[in-house]
C-alpha cells in the first residue's frame, strides 16, 4: 500500500481533547470514486492524526489527510486513527471504520506490465515454461549477476525429470500458471494470490518484486534448503517473457540463487 499525507494544520479547528466515541464519528474514509482503490483519510472537523491499519497496526501516515493506495488482490480496507491533545499529553484511539474496493486505478507500472490487457485494463495470462530460452527453463546462477540459469542449467527437455523427482509431476513441461489480479491457478490443482511491486534490489538487474501466497509458481521450492519458495525478484517481464529469481537464504552477491523462465501462453 502506497500512503502520502498532507501535514498542514487547520486553524480553524485546532487539534483538542477529545473522545474515542467522538473520533470515531469525526473519522471519514473516501474513495476516488466509488469502490476505487485511491484512499484519503481524515477527520471532520479536521485534526492532526495518525492513520494505523486496523488488520496489521501498521501506521500508514499521519497529517490532516493521509492518501492511501490499496494494491490488488485486496478488497476491503480499515484503519482507525489517533490524536491528542493539544498539550500532547493526551491519546485518544478511535473505532476501526472500513471501506470495500472494487476498482483499481493509477496502480504502479509493473501491474500493467504482469496483468495488463493491452487496452488499460487488466486480465489473466496463463504462463508455461519458456522453452525458446537459450538459458534453459530453470536452475540456478549467481545472485545479482546472473538473469537466468547460469551454473546449472535445466533444458526443457529435462524439466519433466526434475519435476517428477521433486514430488512436482504436474510442474513439467506441460505445467501452467495463470496470473490475475483477483488471484492465481496452477496445473497442480492449487490456488492463491500475488502481488507485485516495483521494489528493486540493484539498479540495472530486476525491475520489480512478486509475492505469492497460498501456492507458487511451477517448480517454485528452494531445492538446496528445503520448503516453498514465494517470494520472488522480477527480472524480466513482458507481453512474452517472465523471469524469476530467488536467492537462498544469506546469499550475497555472485551467492546461489534460483531462476526461472517463463513464456506467456495466451
Amino acid at each position: 500500500m502506497l500512503t502520502s499525507c498532507d501535514p498542514s494544520h487547520d486553524n480553524e479547528s485546532p487539534i483538542s481533547a477529545v473522545s474515542s466515541e467522538q473520533l470515531t464519528n469525526e473519522l471519514q474514509i473516501t474513495a476516488k470514486s466509488e469502490g476505487n482503490n485511491n484512499l484519503t483519510v481524515f477527520t471532520s472537523p479536521t485534526r492532526y492524526i495518525k492513520v494505523y491499519d486496523s488488520t496489521t497496526g501498521a501506521m500508514m501516515g499521519s497529517g490532516t489527510l493521509v492518501k492511501i493506495q490499496i494494491a490488488p488482490p485486496q478488497t476491503e480496507a480499515s484503519y482507525y486513527v489517533t490524536t491528542a491533545a493539544m498539550d500532547g499529553t493526551t491519546s485518544v484511539k478511535s473505532g476501526v471504520k472500513s471501506i470495500s474496493i472494487s476498482e483499481y486505478t493509477d496502480l504502479p507500472a509493473i501491474y500493467s506490465t504482469i496483468f495488463g490487457d493491452g487496452n488499460g485494463g487488466y486480465t489473466s495470462h496463463t504462463w508455461v515454461w519458456d522453452t525458446e530460452a537459450s538459458d534453459g527453463v530453470w536452475g540456478n546462477g549467481a545472485y545479482l549477476e546472473n538473469t537466468g540459469p547460469g551454473w546449472w542449467v535445466v533444458s526443457a527437455a529435462d524439466i519433466d525429470a526434475q519435476a517428477e523427482g521433486k514430488n512436482l509431476p504436474d510442474d513439467g513441461l506441460n505445467g501452467w500458471m495463470s496470473l490475475a489480479l483477483t488471484g492465481v491457478k496452477t496445473s497442480r490443482g492449487e490456488s492463491g494470490q500475488v502481488k507485485v511491486s516495483e521494489e528493486t534490489v540493484k539498479a540495472g538487474w530486476d525491475i520489480g518484486r512478486m509475492v505469492f501466497s497460498g501456492t507458487t509458481p511451477l517448480m517454485g521450492i528452494q531445492p538446496n534448503v528445503g520448503g516453498n519458495q514465494y517470494d520472488y525478484h522480477i527480472l524480466k517481464a513482458d507481453d512474452k517473457n517472465l523471469r524469476l529469481c530467488a536467492p537462498e537464504p544469506g546469499a550475497g552477491d555472485w551467492g546461489t540463487a534460483w531462476f526461472w523462465n517463463f513464456k506467456r501462453k495466451d
